[in-house]
């Protein structure tokens, strides 16, 4: 059932009882209006005839028969009876079936018989009681004119409620179109099409409410397609991020089989070179010795480096590396860290350029060289033979920067945000012959952020790469 079905049924039970309780009321007020008109005109006739017999001697039953006789020929009139001063029966005459007479007028409102009774008395002319009549008037004619009523008012009724169901069909049909319209709306944009709009037919509420529904259509179909996009690129990001992950599975599988190759040669290295030493039957020389001691002290020394960057970026996802912060020169700082690092077979000079009285900081002094060598470290396989590797410090009032500048190849622009990320690894032909474990700058930058601080790397001039570190300076 449709709504305007509904909305048509309600209103018109609402018309019909309304009008239902307006005829029935009205009916009872014509039913009283006739009740009383006809107590007027039975007392008019009554007083006629009181008035009509002013003393005793017109109480005689031939006078009273005769009078009666003219009365009762009135249709109005079914009965008439006189009575003396001692309410004696004198005469009666007409069509009356009751035992005995009750000298008063009946209540016309709550009589139950066919007979309405009036009573009089007959005063003489020195209005004293001289007797009494009571005259019966029939109720069939009242009947008869309060059921024509009631059959009126029925019609009345019927042909009320037809010209209510018209009216309300027709009515409803013209005030309903703004709902209608908004309906047919709501079922397009649930299809997603935001271009129907809803005609505006009125400035009143329905007006009102079309032009702002036309107004949120069109913000829907704006978000809509805000959120579509904004769907679109959560979808491409989401696959991005699952082609890094599984990037990130390939270097970790390719990491785990780089980390056992790499833990595998400097250990052979080792046990081959000590088996060597300690076997009897090799005569070597002190030379040789030397030479076998000292790959051996380089292979465990690559080796402790290894373990050390599994232990640190360990602890790092773990959130378990902790800082020994204490008030430093970071000048002097660098100088010691560029001074334990061994240049010499690549002829590669190390420059530090500092101002003078250089604050002290707050800082990891372990940590901060450790970053140091691993920049130095990996400028030294890249820079060329006889070249320059600078270390400049400048200082502001919040921060102290530290660039670590270098002349080899440089650094590619879409690769220079990815060799601080964890196992990764270049594929030039210097990384592959000198590999490394992938996590020496993923550590650093670690280092550095947990410090307040940031490094990235850019391009040096006229060529080579430059990284920048910056600390804060605080309390």
């Amino acid at each position: 059932m449709s709504f305007k079905v509904k909305l048509v049924l309600v209103i018109l039970l609402i018309n019909i009882f309304v009008v239902s309780l307006t005829l029935y009321f009205r009916s009872k007020q014509i039913e009283i209006s006739i009740k009383e008109r006809m107590i007027f005109r039975t007392q008019i006739i009554a007083d006629i005839i009181v008035y009509s017999i002013d003393d005793e001697t017109k109480l005689d039953r031939l006078i009273i028969g005769e009078y009666t006789e003219f009365i009762i020929k009135e249709p109005e009139i079914q009965y008439i009876a006189f009575f003396n001063k001692k309410n004696q029966l004198i005469e009666v005459a007409g069509e009356y079936n009751k035992k005995e007479f009750i000298f008063q007028t009946d209540n016309i409102f709550r009589i139950t018989d066919n007979v309405y009774d009036v009573y009089k008395e007959i005063k003489g002319k020195d209005n004293k009681k001289i007797g009494s009549i009571i005259i019966g008037f029939p109720m069939q004619s009242l009947k008869d004119i309060i059921r024509k009523n009631l059959i009126i008012g029925i019609f009345l009724w019927a042909g009320a409620t037809v010209l209510i169901i018209i009216l309300n069909y027709f009515s409803l049909s013209y005030f309903l179109k703004p709902i209608k319209y908004l309906y047919e709306s709501t079922k397009q944009i649930a299809k997603k099409n935001f271009s129907n709009k809803v005609p505006i037919l009125s400035k009143d509420e329905l007006g009102i409410i079309s032009k702002q529904f036309n107004i949120m259509s069109e913000e829907l179909a704006t978000f809509y397609n805000k959120l579509k996009n904004k769907v679109k690129e959560a979808t491409s990001g989401l696959e991005k991020a699952n082609k890094k992950l599984r990037e990130m599975d390939k270097k970790k599988s390719e990491f785990v089989a780089i980390v056992a190759h790499d833990l595998r040669t400097p250990i052979t290295s080792i046990m081959g070179f000590a088996d060597t030493l300690t076997d009897k039957e090799f005569k070597l020389t002190i030379q040789e010795k030397e030479e076998y001691l000292n790959i051996i002290r380089y292979e465990s020394h690559r080796l402790s480096r290894l373990i050390a960057d599994f232990l640190d970026i360990s602890k790092i996802e773990d959130n378990r590396m902790g800082l020994d912060i204490k008030k430093k020169n970071v000048s002097e700082l660098i100088r010691k860290a560029l001074n334990s690092i061994n240049t010499k077979a690549k002829g590669v000079t190390l420059s530090l350029e500092s101002e003078e009285n250089f604050r002290e900081v707050y800082l990891d002094a372990d940590r901060i060289t450790q970053v140091i060598q691993n920049l130095i470290g990996n400028a030294l396989k890249y820079s060329p033979q006889n070249s320059v590797i600078k270390v400049l410090l400048k200082q502001n009032p919040s921060e102290i920067r530290i660039n670590v500048i270098d002349h080899g190849p440089g650094i590619p622009d879409e690769y220079k945000e990815k060799i601080f990320e964890k196992f990764y690894r270049g594929d030039d032909d210097i990384s592959k012959k000198e590999r490394g474990s992938g996590l020496g700058l993923a550590i650093a930058k670690s280092i550095i952020e947990m410090h307040g601080g940031r490094i990235w790397v850019e391009d040096a001039t006229p060529s080579g790469s430059c990284f920048i570190i910056t600390l804060p300076v605080k309390d």
